[in-house]
């Protein structure tokens, strides 16, 4: 009797569990994107990761660990074409994206892995590294200058093609968990880019 009992327990258990899981999935920056697509570094040079990028669009995406829900928002619309990677307003230089405006500049490492170099909006007097180990990738606090622009934290970030055509990647930054309306949640920003320049 006691084993029929843990039995349906158990069972029981395992019903409830398989349930809550059905309600969460996550969502990920490439969702809308087509099965098919290369990542940066697999795509024969159409485009490619080095050179000079402006964000064309953005979205966020929020990850309710309390409900459940996730939710999708875009950065832009159009009488807004400023917005930040943060919820509640930028800390950093880095995380204010305008759009049409804001530019990411990237440059290969001399020796890889190793630490190449990220230039935001043209300013080459303040200094950024980007820490390229397989395909990780971070943006960080150049380790040559006394700097700090990040706070003294660092940006991951993982992209894909997303037009080979128009020249357009996406990429997924700023993952965070925190608060948000006094909730417990994860978010962060998809950035499509446009290559603007080549090098």
């Amino acid at each position: 009797m006691k084993i029929l009992i843990a039995k349906i327990v158990f069972l029981a258990v395992i019903s409830v569990l398989s349930l809550t899981s059905c309600k969460k999935q996550s969502i990920n920056p490439t969702d809308e994107l087509p099965a098919s697509i290369p990542s940066i570094s697999e795509d024969n040079g159409a485009i490619g990761g080095f050179g000079k990028f402006v964000i064309v669009d953005a979205v966020i995406y929020v990850d309710n660990h309390e409900t459940g829900i996730k939710t999708k928002y875009g950065h832009f619309s159009s009488t807004k074409s400023r917005s930040s990677l943060r919820w509640g307003g930028s800390l950093y230089d880095i995380e204010t994206i305008i759009k049409d405006t804001t530019t990411y500049s990237f440059w290969k490492p001399l020796a890889y892995p190793g630490i190449g170099k990220f230039v935001l909006n043209d300013d080459t007097t303040k200094y950024y590294g980007v820490n390229y180990i397989g395909l990780n990738r971070s943006i960080v606090e150049d380790p040559t200058h006394n700097q700090q622009n990040l706070g003294g934290s660092a940006r991951p970030f993982s992209g894909q093609v997303k037009s080979t055509t128009d020249k357009t990647i996406v990429i997924q930054i700023q993952e965070v968990e925190g608060v948000i309306n006094g909730e417990n949640c994860r978010y962060y920003t998809q950035l499509t880019l446009k290559k603007v320049q080549e090098w």
